[in-house]
């Protein structure tokens, strides 16, 4: 039950650890890794654009759709990562 301000991260009584998913993870850091496997889906889609300017349209499709796996991911993330945060020891 001690006071502690709002920034905080880390008790200093009890050593409880603010977080979204557990210990440690925070809102930043969800959105952090949301943004990196975004970047990841970006490179599979960016060649398949290349195909498209090639005119192979069936290249583009295949490499747009596997890149929508880590875009799927990404937005699963960041839909955590608006959850409220809680107290974790």
């Amino acid at each position: 039950m001690t006071e502690i301000h709002e920034e905080a991260w880390v008790c200093p009584s009890c050593g409880a650890k603010k977080g979204v998913w557990g210990a440690g993870f925070t809102r930043r850091d969800l959105e952090v890794r949301a943004a990196i496997v975004a970047a990841i889906g970006l490179v599979p889609f960016a060649i398949g654009l290349g195909f498209l300017v090639k005119g192979e349209a069936s290249g583009f499709i295949l490499l747009a759709g596997l890149s929508l796996i880590p875009f799927a991911a990404a937005a699963a993330i960041l839909v955590a990562s608006t959850s409220k945060e809680k107290w974790y020891r």
